[in-house]
């Protein structure tokens, strides 16, 4: 016996919305008056302000395409290839780990990176930790460079909206998030008890007024405004599966375009017996968040904090030629067959050291090797 099958009320139906067809048998595009599209933008504008909304993405001052993504480097190639080419420029960028994982060094590569293409930083020492001394052999130009030592989080906050909303600072970096403090936790007794959740509460106003500021400049054609934050990793007490976080709430996770993590890695050390010595360490990252290229990309490089090392990498800098080598090698830009090493036809190496070698001596063939490692990582 068939069963009946019951009809849906005709309320319920859902039918398919009939699509233009021409004589051919393909969709048709509905015509775009572009004269209408335009005065409904100049209408628009007029109400809101010049280059509220524009018909695509904006263009700066010289006529340049504000859609497209600027990079900067961040002193260690391996990590810029997992970024795409370096951090992007106009966004909020978390560098996040635990204690001796080169954090703030790397920020300060970043600085360093940055003021070379000419663009104005600051830095916002929340911890106090960073000395004169130390940043200067980092290659750090003071003369260019804003530092500011805040003594809470609604100072460290509001100074970097100001420099941010005047247009002439480009980079900011915040070191750390996890030591800033509200004004009312400063200033009450160490038995009194402060209002949960007021540190995410005061980050996440930040990071909205933040992003708001960068919709201004890129409305007046300026550089959107960089924030690189420094964060510690924490553990949840009792927590199942992963426990580690990075304090501030997750406001400033839904905000940043890259979310960087470093791990200490192995000691590297020379010598042997009494006459060994720790001259440097295997920095390891994992790229948890990237909203600009491949994200969950991983990798290390080395990392040196002493002058005397057999690898001629000057105190505190990352070991940039074992860096590009190895890239190049991922990427078939350089061809190793047995112990040579191929670069061109007119530059062949036999033997690890020697190619080293010849990239000290010649820092235009560094450039020429990253340049096309970047290519074809463009390609990929």
């Amino acid at each position: 016996m068939a069963v009946k099958t019951r009809k849906k009320p005709k309320s319920l139906r859902v039918e398919a919305a009939k699509k233009p067809v021409t004589k051919g048998g393909e969709t048709s595009k509905p015509k775009v008056d572009k004269a209408t599209i335009n005065k409904i933008i100049s209408d628009l504008n007029k109400k809101f302000g010049e280059n509220a909304v524009t018909l695509g993405f904006p263009k700066s001052e010289n006529g340049e395409d504000l859609g497209v993504i600027k990079r900067l480097s961040t002193g260690s190639f391996t990590l810029d290839i997992a970024l795409g080419g370096g951090i992007p420029l106009g966004r909020y960028i978390e560098i996040s780990g635990g204690y001796s994982s080169t954090k703030t060094t790397q920020c300060m590569h970043i600085i360093r990176e940055a003021q070379k293409a000419g663009l104005t930083c600051a830095l916002c020492d929340v911890e106090g930790t960073t000395d004169e001394p130390y940043a200067r052999a980092l290659g750090i130009d003071f003369n260019s460079l804003i530092y500011c030592r805040p003594d809470s989080m609604e100072e460290a906050t509001q100074f970097i909206l100001d420099l941010q909303k005047s247009g002439e600072v480009h980079l900011a970096v915040l070191d750390s998030i996890a030591a800033m403090i509200p004004n009312k936790e400063r200033e009450s007794a160490m038995d009194e008890t402060t209002r949960l959740g007021l540190p995410q509460t005061l980050l996440g106003e930040f990071f909205r007024k933040y992003q708001a500021n960068n919709n201004r400049l890129s409305r007046e054609g300026k550089m959107a405004f960089t924030v690189i934050g420094i964060n510690q990793l924490r553990e949840k007490i009792g927590a199942y599966g992963d426990a580690e976080y990075a304090p501030g709430g997750r406001a400033k996770g839904f905000t940043a375009s890259v979310d960087i993590r470093l791990r200490r890695g192995d000691w590297i050390s020379e010598g042997t017996g009494s006459d060994k010595e720790i001259v440097g360490q295997v920095v390891k990252f994992k790229i948890e968040k990237n909203k600009t290229y491949r994200r969950m990309q991983t990798g290390e490089f080395d990392f040196y904090f002493t002058p005397s090392n057999n690898a001629g990498i000057p105190c505190f800098y990352n070991d940039t030629y074992k860096e590009v080598i190895m890239c190049a090698v991922e990427y078939d830009v350089i061809r190793r067959t047995g112990a040579w090493f191929v670069v061109d036809e007119n530059h062949r190496y036999q033997g690890l050291e020697k190619l080293i070698s010849a990239l000290k001596d010649d820092a235009t063939l560094v450039e020429d090797l990253k340049q096309r490692v970047i290519d074809e990582v463009g390609r990929l």
